[in-house]
């Protein structure tokens, strides 16, 4: 990256970046208008143009961009949530073609203004050694992105990679380049490439799980039972993560996405928490819980028949407990307020006994 000193570039000649990783997927591409008006409705643009007109811009965070186009206009790679404040407060031609304007009290004076017309930016050469800088920056570093933004990133990086150097293993590249490791780079690239061929192999809508739910399915995709269920099992090369999209069970894969989707006329998904796919594994793998799962879309009930499933190795375990129990007892005896809690044991196993045999009797 260009470590020439930050150059005044007037605001007006700035544009924000239409492939910006922070960015939701379906805006990657999208006009000024269109990504003005995202920023202005889904980051707090408002505080930085508050702290703006206080404060004077940060002269020592210059924004970070491209070198100027063919118009004499210079794409912003860092800082468009700054570049998109600055924008509204100026109430340049993109602002007022969108309508939006921050309600700032006191109203911000002409000399104010004036002086956040031209800003400090740092104009790079190469914009992919930018990329690799976000990268550090917002995965291995102190800011950070969104789950489902740092994967589609990591999907570019991990490719461009590859492309570059195919004896390589793009992971441990790519985790270098950005402060990581092989794994925190494959875990969520083989998240975000699962869903994308969903999408395009086998035409499943993955937008309310790619946009609001993808940090349940990266831990989902965590899971080794999960990963076999919907037929990817397991891989560490590039190559191995190309070869097990081809063994991508379709209808699984769809049960799967379906679950984290809110059902119909709710909010509520059968797997909304990424705590419970743990669980939500086991039901699927157990044919009588799984049945339960679809009949009556509820984990806490599929749950229970886990739970009754592994009622006797639970029993086993407290055996076995019980077991080094007496052996110690027998080697170096007991101290007398140990009796209640022994007696209390027996009675306890005695009551489970009787309602394991009841639940035998009316099974029969």
């Amino acid at each position: 990256m260009d470590t020439n000193r930050p150059t005044m570039i007037k605001v007006s000649r700035l544009r924000l970046d239409p492939d910006n990783p922070r960015l939701p997927e379906p805006l990657q591409g999208a006009d000024q208008e269109e990504l003005l008006q995202y920023l202005y409705e889904n980051t707090a643009i408002d505080e930085l143009a508050t702290s703006f007109v206080d404060n004077r811009f940060f002269a020592h965070e210059p924004l970070i961009v491209s070198k100027a186009d063919a118009g004499g206009s210079h794409t912003v790679l860092e800082g468009n949530r700054r570049l998109a404040a600055l924008t509204i407060l100026l109430q340049l031609e993109t602002a007022r073609a969108v309508g939006i304007e921050f309600a700032i009290n006191p109203v911000p004076t002409p000399d104010q203004l004036s002086q956040l017309g031209e800003v400090p930016c740092l104009i790079v050469e190469n914009p992919q050694d930018v990329h690799r800088f976000l990268g550090f920056r917002h995965i291995g570093g102190i800011k950070t992105w969104s789950a489902e933004a740092k994967a589609r990133y990591l999907l570019a990086e991990v490719g461009r990679a590859h492309a570059e150097s195919p004896d390589r293993n793009a992971f441990t590249t790519v985790a270098r380049a950005v402060g990581s490791n092989a794994q925190g780079i494959r875990n969520p690239y083989i998240a975000i490439r699962i869903l994308i061929y969903a999408r395009e192999q086998f035409g499943i809508d993955i937008s309310e799980i790619q946009q609001h739910r993808f940090g349940v399915w990266n831990r989902a995709m965590n899971s080794r039972d999960l990963r076999n269920y919907i037929g990817f099992g397991s891989a560490r090369t590039f190559e191995e993560v190309e070869g097990g999209l081809q063994g991508l069970r379709e209808a699984n894969l769809r049960e799967v996405l379906r679950d984290m989707t809110p059902l119909a006329g709710s909010n509520r998904a059968v797997l909304g928490d990424s705590r419970e796919v743990t669980i939500y594994a086991q039901v699927l793998t157990n044919e009588r819980a799984r049945k339960v799962l679809r009949e009556h879309d509820d984990l806490g009930l599929a749950r229970q028949v886990v739970d009754q499933a592994s009622l006797p190795q639970r029993i086993r375990r407290l055996v076995q407990s019980i077991e080094v129990l007496n052996r110690e007892v027998e080697r170096q005896g007991a101290p007398s307020d140990a009796r209640g809690p022994a007696r209390e044991l027996v009675n306890l196993s005695r009551s489970l006994l009787a309602l394991v045999e009841l639940d035998d009797i009316d099974d029969d």
